[in-house]
């Protein structure tokens, strides 16, 4: 198969199969499984579902409607769009969903997954015909595992990380040029191109990179000098470097959010922990393996059984380099150890444990080894029968011992897997020995190969990828939600918030329908807010904080002027019935603040809400400090330890419960015998459960799912509450006009007080108080806050994400840099420039042609081959050169620099 003749089997049609293969075996898998436009299905799982499609849609409205970048209202309270971009949409790919229609973001996003996944098969092809110095068909099948593996299987609906799947085969290349070649350019860029699009698993990448940079180091076959090791290194440090500035422009803003987020607060392990043996992770490259997504931290390496065997046929074969197989080995046990063992898990996840999705580095470990087993199969006619044989024994000796230990019905996987593995295995050993044996045309066992190939990457990914969700169902208020929100829009051009009480699909529905909102789901969110909900009773999470919880004073101090629900509610004076569209229906909020309004200084500096009361008691504590008036919510009864009981109202008005039994995760409240709420997930979240507005006639049931509930009730006061809003009003910040990124308004203070905005705090925010800067800080370590004098003042809010100007500048550097080194790079190999004033040293760095005999003999090195610059012909050759060709005319110039050298000493004597 290592066969250089050029025909078809040899040529760019490589590079055709390698994308047009999986393009067409994950469309077929589409359509089976029903997917639109095939079906009523869609691929939605997991995080794609819950962030990734309503993040997309906020990306669509924000380009389509020319909004900043830099800051969203439509997720979490608003939030730092920039550094949300940077971790999850950055790809630039992701730009074209603005060309159609909003309501199939759903639908593009599956394309970009099969496009990606055929593009990662093309890299990888890529890869092995440029390091191998051939363009063989056979390499677009180890582009196919690559781009349908286990990983791909386990995380495709991940669309933020396929980037990377992608490039990691171009960064490797890049890297294989820099040492062997010293051309630089090519790995600059991919590697930029990796931190830009998702910096997250770009500490993996460079991670990997360190690692295969020292083998390469190791393995390195050209002229060897101290001087050509330096040269390498400095390469190495200053390529990676531009890098890493190139993505300074969304690094730097990430970074700081990321310091105000629950990611930042981790401990590294104190004690080495193993998880399970690396005999039992090598099972998970058996096929049909189940995907692992949760917390037992087992790698998704699948990338076809066939791996089994041609392994041991690589480390056999004397035609690799001995300390190249040797490093790659040792790369090989360096990934299995990290997926093994906690602390190396933990560096490999930038220091940070994953919570669920495991071994997100395995990939890259995939890369490796499908890269070695392609040589091995190149190399294939060098490796005799008994070789073959032996690999084949150990193939199957594997399979036996993984039957015994690992197969059982304690583990989810089926000993089917290990047969229908050990069948593929035979039938690859068999193609293998009738290629280097029988009589028979390449072609014939190609097609073979092929065959058997596409049949095992489909049949592995139709049983572990592609999980689908009814696209009816997902999209089934969407239409009804946007008619309402737009009524409201069109009606009213303040500034006000609105969240969907019943009905909501995730805590990102803001981001998917564009509208104001006070929930979240994210990485990037607020751990100050989080915290913050958890005291007040709302729900919330590390990385999540939502609506469920809010109450009509927590509808007023965030500015929820409306609610949206898929049932009718009770009316009151506090909330009536504003709009409504095929099932969906808007209250609005009569009594909402403002976004801003003034505290006294003292609440601002000193209110303590206490972890161990529930959420009413702190709100009561909260509207006491803000206002003065206590007892907003009266405490009307409890039931300590009953699971079911019956609530009477002593009053008409808006009724709020309190569950303190944290083992109570689930509880069903029935008014009247008739309408029935169920409110889930509330153990973990401290959470109030609004039941709303109830007569003083009504019967109210309430039941939980496990024991006792502790269960306390609260009745709104509302001639208390709405005087507490009208002190808070008096004293508001009246805006007059306002943007994503800036609020200008007046605010009349009555004495010195704080203007409390309810806005999460970001140093990102500026405050100017009649024109000059003001100092902020997080109230309750959320919430953004100023101190003001007493009269009326001009108020001027500005956003602008921490960290960006520097970070474009550095990234607008970078690329300055790495163009003047491609103008240096041809000035000097066209002798546009006089050299003759630099050092000697750095003139043959730089590869300056004008470099005489003579002073290439004043060097204490005089085999520094190839300049630092040189590496700007990737732009006009991706051609990989002849390293033997190289290595001989490298040779015969060294042999006409020494005659040379002895003429002129003998001319001299």
């Amino acid at each position: 198969m290592n066969s250089s003749k050029k025909s078809i089997l040899n040529s760019n049609f490589t590079y055709l199969a390698a994308f047009v293969l999986p393009v067409i075996m994950m469309m077929a898998l589409y359509y089976t499984r029903g997917i639109f436009p095939w079906g009523n299905e869609c691929y939605l799982r997991s995080d794609m579902y819950h962030q990734y499609a309503p993040f997309f849609s906020e990306l669509w409205h924000k380009i389509r409607n020319g909004e900043s970048l830099t800051y969203s209202w439509n997720i979490g309270m608003g939030t730092n769009f920039t550094s949300l971009f940077a971790y999850y949409l950055a790809s630039p790919s992701n730009w074209f969903v603005a060309l159609f229609p909003q309501k199939y973001t759903i639908e593009i996003m599956n394309a970009f997954i099969i496009l990606k996944i055929a593009g990662s098969s093309l890299s990888l092809t890529y890869y092995l015909t440029k390091h191998n110095n051939n363009k063989h068909v056979i390499a677009a099948i180890f582009g196919m595992f690559y781009g349908m593996s286990g990983f791909i299987a386990a995380y495709s609906w991940n669309i933020m990380w396929l980037d990377c799947v992608i490039l990691i085969p171009l960064i490797m290349l890049g890297l294989e040029r820099l040492v062997n070649e010293n051309r630089c350019i090519f790995y600059c860029i991919t590697l930029g191109l990796c931190i830009f699009t998702n910096y997250y698993i770009a500490i993996m990448v460079c991670l990997s990179v360190v690692i295969y940079y020292v083998v390469l180091m190791i393995a390195y076959n050209g002229i060897k000098s101290p001087m050509q090791y330096v040269k390498k290194f400095i390469n190495f440090c200053v390529y990676s470097l531009l890098a890493g500035g190139l993505g300074a422009c969304l690094l730097l803003p990430e970074f700081y959010t990321f310091s105000l987020s629950a990611s930042s607060d981790t401990t590294f392990p104190d004690k080495l922990i193993s998880y399970f043996s690396i005999l039992s992770m090598l099972t998970r490259q058996l096929i049909n393996i189940p995907v692992h997504l949760g917390l037992d931290h087992l790698p998704n390496i699948y990338c076809g059984v066939a791996v089994f065997v041609l392994l041991p046929l690589y480390i056999m074969c004397s035609k690799v380099n001995a300390r190249e197989k040797i490093g790659k080995c040792v790369i090989l046990l360096i990934f299995l150890t990290a997926f093994n063992l906690n602390i190396p898990n933990y560096i490999w996840h930038g220091m940070h444990f994953p919570n669920s999705l495991p071994c997100r580095q395995s990939f890259i470990y995939i890369f490796f080894l499908l890269a070695m087993c392609y040589e091995a199969v190149i190399n294939l006619k060098n490796s005799n029968n008994k070789q073959l044989g032996a690999s084949l024994w150990i193939a199957i000796g594997l399979l036996l011992i993984m039957e015994e230990l690992f197969i059982n019905s304690e583990t989810e996987y089926s000993f089917k897997s290990v047969y229908i593995s050990g069948i593929f295995i035979l039938i690859y050993g068999l193609l293998m020995f009738i290629h280097n044996n029988a009589k028979l045309k390449i072609p014939v066992v190609l097609m073979l190969a092929f065959s058997v190939s596409i049949i095992e990457c489909t049949m592995n990914m139709d049983a572990t990828g592609i999980g689908t969700t009814s696209r009816t169902s997902y999209l089934l208020d969407y239409d009804a939600v946007k008619t309402v929100t737009k009524t409201v829009s069109d009606n009213d051009t303040s500034f006000y918030r609105m969240d969907k009480l019943f009905g909501a699909r995730s805590k990102n529905d803001g981001a998917w329908h564009n509208y104001r909102t006070v929930s979240t789901f994210s990485s990037t969110c607020n751990a100050g807010m989080s915290k913050l909900y958890n005291l007040i009773g709302m729900e919330n999470s590390t990385n999540a904080y939502g609506c469920n919880g809010l109450t009509a004073v927590t509808d007023s101090l965030f500015s929820v002027k409306y609610t949206i629900s898929n049932r009718l509610l009770v009316e009151s004076d506090i909330r009536n019935y504003y709009t409504g569209s095929d099932g969906e229906f808007v209250y609005k909020n009569n009594y909402t603040l403002p976004i801003g309004y003034a505290i006294n200084s003292s609440t601002a500096y000193d209110l303590v809400m206490a972890k161990d009361n529930n959420g009413i008691e702190n709100q009561n504590l909260l509207i006491q400090s803000l206002t003065g008036i206590s007892d907003v919510f009266e405490y009307t009864t409890s039931f300590p330890t009953e699971a079911d009981c019956i609530i009477t109202p002593a009053k008409s008005g808006h009724m709020y419960l309190s569950v303190a039994n944290k083992s109570v995760d689930s509880v069903t409240v029935t008014i009247n015998n008739t309408t029935t709420y169920t409110y889930n997930n509330i153990k973990s979240n401290n959470r109030i459960l609004d039941i709303g507005y109830v007569h003083g006639t009504d019967t109210v049931e309430v039941t939980s799912d496990t024991g006792g509930m502790n269960l306390s009730v609260y009745t709104l006061d509302e001639d208390k509450f709405i005087r507490a809003y009208n002190k808070l009003n008096s004293e508001s910040y009246q805006v007059e006009k306002f943007s994503d990124t800036k609020f200008t308004g007046t605010l009349t203070a009555s004495s010195d007080k704080a203007i409390l905005f309810s806005i999460p705090y970001d140093g990102g925010w500026s405050v100017y108080i009649d024109g000059k800067k003001a100092d902020t800080y997080a109230w309750e370590n959320a919430l953004l806050c100023v101190d003001v004098s007493a009269g009326t003042h001009t108020v001027v809010l500005k956003y602008r994400p921490v960290n960006l100007i520097l970070g474009c500048v550095i990234t607008t550097l970078c690329i300055i840099i790495l163009i003047g080194i491609y103008l240096a790079s041809r000035f000097i190999k066209a002798e546009k420039v006089n050299m003759a004033h630099f050092p000697l040293v750095i003139r043959k760095y730089l590869d300056d042609p004008s470099l005489t005999n003579k002073d290439i003999k004043k060097l204490s090195d005089d085999n520094i081959e190839s300049s630092i610059l040189d590496d700007m012909d990737d732009f006009e050759n991706l051609e990989s050169p002849d390293i033997d060709d190289e290595l001989t005319d490298s040779l015969l110039s060294s042999i006409e620099d020494e005659e040379d050298n002895f003429n002129e000493e003998n001319t001299d004597i």
